[in-house]
């Protein structure tokens, strides 16, 4: 499952472009987009230029709004100007974000593109693959007298794990099988976002939860 990462400027033509750019041609099981506070609504032609060079070019790349990349679940956000970073957005849901900034080439010769290319190379792919790691939810599960109870670390929220346990009681769980259901009296969840548990109790073993944490959509929508 692709983790998705929006590189976020103020004009989207140049910084924004190559950092979506070399994420997507540099990073595996990432997926990048890229948009702008104020898009100018066109790419840089000399960053355009840059990237045919490096063979990272891709048609499908241009200046757009906010609007246009709403829909996707993002896993991380990322500003590459300090104009951006003051005026990021709020997004419907809590999304981790981290800044790197870079200094804008536009206006100037090939040679400063070739540099913010390099730099943006250099420092933004190591700063995406360490905050991504961050991102992961880390489930912990171990047995009790009474059941099983499962830890929730990381990127969780609450009412994600509330949903899993209200579509198992619902009969709209395909992640566990209708004999472990059968073994499990009561499902509780408690804690708050970024550490949550969910204590099942019943005559269910910890092999067989950790077999449906593995199928449940809810924990693994891409």
């Amino acid at each position: 499952m692709d983790k998705k990462v929006l590189v976020l400027c103020t004009g989207n033509s140049c910084r924004s472009i190559i950092g979506e750019a070399l994420i997507n041609s540099h990073l595996t099981s990432v997926k990048a987009w890229s948009s702008g506070v104020k898009p100018t609504g066109k790419v840089n032609p000399t960053a355009k230029k840059v990237l045919e060079e490096h063979g990272d070019w891709d048609a499908k790349y241009h200046s757009k709004t906010l609007d246009a990349v709403e829909g996707i679940d993002f896993d991380l956000v990322v500003t590459v100007c300090d104009h951006a970073k003051e005026t990021c957005p709020i997004f419907p849901k809590p999304i981790p974000k981290i800044h790197v900034g870079f200094e804008d080439p536009d206006g100037k010769g090939f040679a400063a593109f070739e540099e913010s290319y390099q730099e943006i190379k250099e420092r933004l792919l190591p700063a995406v693959q360490t905050a991504l790691k961050g991102t992961q939810m880390k489930k912990n599960v171990h047995t009790t007298q009474s059941g099983v109870k499962i830890n929730f670390t990381g990127v969780v929220e609450k009412q994600q794990i509330v949903k899993m346990v209200e579509n198992c009681a619902t009969g709209q769980c395909e992640c566990m099988s209708d004999e472990t259901k059968k073994k499990i009296n009561d499902m509780q969840v408690s804690g708050a976002d970024g550490n949550v548990a969910l204590d099942l109790s019943g005559d269910v073993s910890k092999e067989e939860i950790e077999a449906a944490l593995a199928k449940s959509k809810v924990l693994n929508k891409s």
